[in-house]
């Protein structure tokens, strides 16, 4: 550019020639630094209006359009519209400049985080906003959900990063989706990775039988709407469970579940186990593990303390035989002496007046109670298969026969466990 300029104001020429090309050279910069930031559109403010209601008062909200009118907006009013974003830990965050207009018009959450009487104030450069509670690859998914994009998931873990993200800033859209998802992948092998904090999101599920009236949740009631989809997928994953319990239990994510969620499911009584001592060598592993994220070794004493007697007791040891019993649970040492003692007794059928009483003596407070009920998974079970198969009169007389050679042999049967039994308790004692 050539510039004619006369000898007095040459010095004047100069100066202001070199200022505009300083504003552009500083201008091509700042275009070419958003554009590595810049992921989602930038959406300008058509005039200062709407920066001057939201800086004098929270009552004047109402007066901000949520539909963008349209107009020229100049580079300057759509810069101070940006937002910077920065998600993730410290160290290992995905930045984002986006418009707050923008994210306004898809979530109530965002209206009030960018556009509300706390929402940073507009400024050149952008401010920014460090959101370190969200995962950036599940906050990723929600800002492509928010601007329509398809999303696809691959993995549990994933979705349900991105459940807690949808949850957090009310998306029930999202949530829908990554329900679905998760119904499709939920098996017995991944029920307790979908399962573990899903109550936290969920409505409270009773299981006693409630005759009041219920209704679907009131139309804009996001929250709502989120528990009722949480809660559908919560009995979902109880079902699974509910039907292999085995296969579940012996995963290793049931290790990483709270103490109260181990309470929740061990108390069900619609397992179907065909044997209690799955129940606990899962309990078992729980505690071990419980031990060593608090540092301190796994010995019996600790383990015994991780857990409450409730959910130790919850497990259904009339329902083992004697030597399930005492090669399980009383070889753990979980129990104390007498407690072995006083429970192998109740399998056995003895009188134990005198093993409860010994018990009583030694134990705190009041004696756990032990549960002799088949579980309702098991005795339903049980009960279809009778129906199904249900014996001729030919059968029932050989039956009665059979019963009464059990009968004969029944006392000298019985002698021999009784003692077999003695013998394994006063070993375990002794040792």
């Amino acid at each position: 550019m050539t510039v004619v300029c006369n000898d007095d104001d040459s010095s004047r020429c100069a100066r202001t020639e070199s200022e505009r090309t300083r504003q552009k050279i500083q201008e091509g910069v700042r275009i070419r630094i958003y554009s590595r930031i810049i992921i989602l559109p930038v959406i300008a403010w058509d005039s200062l209006k709407e920066l001057t209601i939201l800086r004098n008062s929270t009552e004047d909200m109402a007066q901000v359009p949520l539909i963008r009118t349209e107009g020229n907006g100049s580079t300057e009013s759509s810069i101070r519209n940006m937002v910077i974003l920065e998600v993730g830990r410290p160290g290992d965050t995905w930045t984002y400049c986006v418009g707050r207009q923008r994210l306004a018009e898809k979530s109530e959450c965002f209206r009030a985080m960018l556009l509300g009487p706390l929402a940073p104030a507009p400024s050149d450069p952008p401010p920014v906003l460090r959101l370190q509670h969200v995962d950036k690859r599940a906050f990723d998914h929600l800002l492509r959900y928010l601007l329509d994009e398809t999303i696809n998931f691959h993995t549990v873990t994933m979705a349900k990063s991105t459940l807690h993200a949808a949850h957090q800033y009310l998306c029930p859209g999202l949530v829908r989706l990554i329900v679905e998802f998760l119904e499709k992948s939920l098996t017995p092998i991944s029920a307790l990775e979908i399962y573990e904090g899903l109550t936290l999101y969920a409505n409270h599920i009773s299981w006693h039988p409630n005759w009041s009236p219920t209704a679907p949740p009131a139309p804009g009631d996001d929250a709502a709407e989120i528990a009722a989809v949480c809660t559908r997928l919560l009995l979902a994953c109880l079902d699974v469970i509910d039907s292999d319990p085995e296969t579940v239990f012996c995963q290793e994510y049931f290790q990483q579940l709270s103490s109260t969620e181990v309470k929740e499911l061990v108390s069900r009584d619609t397992l179907r186990l065909t044997k209690e001592t799955i129940l606990f060598e899962a309990l078992d592993r729980w505690a071990m593990f419980e031990c060593k994220r608090n540092g301190v070794k796994p010995t019996a004493s600790n383990k015994r303390a991780a857990l409450s007697d409730d959910v130790w007791y919850s497990v259904r040891y009339l329902l083992m035989t004697d030597r399930e019993f005492i090669e399980g649970p009383m070889a753990s040492g979980i129990f104390f002496s007498e407690e072995s003692a006083y429970i192998v007794a109740r399998i056995l059928g003895h009188t134990v007046k005198h093993e409860e009483e010994k018990l009583r003596n030694s134990v705190t407070g009041t004696l756990p109670k032990l549960i002799s009920t088949p579980r309702m998974g098991t005795r339903i079970c049980e009960d279809q298969s009778y129906k199904i198969s249900k014996p001729g009169k030919k059968e029932c007389q050989d039956n009665r026969k059979n019963r009464r050679k059990e009968c004969a042999n029944q006392g000298q049967k019985t002698c021999a466990r009784i003692g077999n039994c003695l013998v394994r308790v006063l070993a375990c004692i002794f040792d």
